[in-house]
């Protein structure tokens, strides 16, 4: 497997090499790998067998406490290029209820859905494409899937929040999303939740232009923004801050 060199994509001194994060400055409290097990109450067919891994989670990403004294919190995550029955690979529901969050992609592509969901007729679901470099913003409240719509490379991005912020799985009881993303005579799609019995359809957002709005510039990596322009990243660190 090819070694990638993620420095340039993320600011930080990682590498992707052998199915594994590889780092010799920086440390993480905990290495979490989910299972299709782990993730079983959120597929669209909870039957399958495979694939065994869907993706790991290094939690908590520092180095000498520099992004904790800042009051950054950093995960990275590698999301498996594979299909668990027509349904692309991707990582169970999070939502963050009073702190926004910033995703950057690092390597790879997919689709990422955001939803808001309080009843049949008060709910949003965004759909945004994303590749390499391309920073989205979660607003609190919103639930969050990342997927991997791509079947020969790794997925891996990097997710930024307060340390202040408490990310939870939810959605099990709903079998995830209001949207799966699938693949169907060989062409991408997205297929309703049949739990969610009425759901607004998927709308698309211009990511960049909210990206922009908040201070973030879009070709240099969220870290060494955040380091070095640590005011412009306020709104990062109090409650309810942004909402689209």
């Amino acid at each position: 497997m090819a070694k990638i060199d993620l420095k340039p994509a993320s600011g930080l001194p990682i590498t992707y090499e052998n199915g594994e994060i590889v780092t010799k400055e920086l440390s993480f409290k905990e290495k979490k790998v989910v299972t299709i097990d782990g993730i079983r109450t959120q597929l669209l067919n909870k039957e399958l067998d495979c694939p065994d891994v869907f993706y790991t989670k290094y939690k908590i990403i520092d180095q000498n406490n520099i992004y904790q004294e800042k009051g950054i919190k950093i995960n990275i995550i590698t999301i498996e290029p594979n299909l668990a029955g027509i349904e692309y690979v991707k990582t169970k529901v999070t939502r963050c209820k009073n702190f926004p969050r910033i995703i950057e992609i690092l390597s790879g592509a997919g689709i990422v859905l955001l939803q808001k969901y309080k009843s049949p007729k008060d709910n949003i679901t965004y759909k945004v494409s994303c590749k390499k470099g391309q920073k989205i913003i979660i607003p609190s409240g919103f639930a969050m899937v990342v997927v991997n719509t791509r079947q020969n490379s790794t997925l891996i991005f990097a997710e930024y929040l307060s340390t202040n912020a408490r990310c939870r799985v939810v959605l099990d009881d709903n079998s995830g999303m209001a949207y799966y993303v699938i693949r169907k005579n060989a062409k991408q799609e997205v297929v309703r939740n049949p739990n969610y019995k009425i759901v607004n359809e998927p709308k698309k957002i211009d990511m960049e232009k909210i990206v922009q709005s908040c201070g973030i510039t879009l070709k240099t990596p969220v870290i060494k923004q955040a380091i070095r322009k640590y005011e412009k990243f306020d709104w990062l660190f109090k409650e309810n801050s942004i909402s689209f």
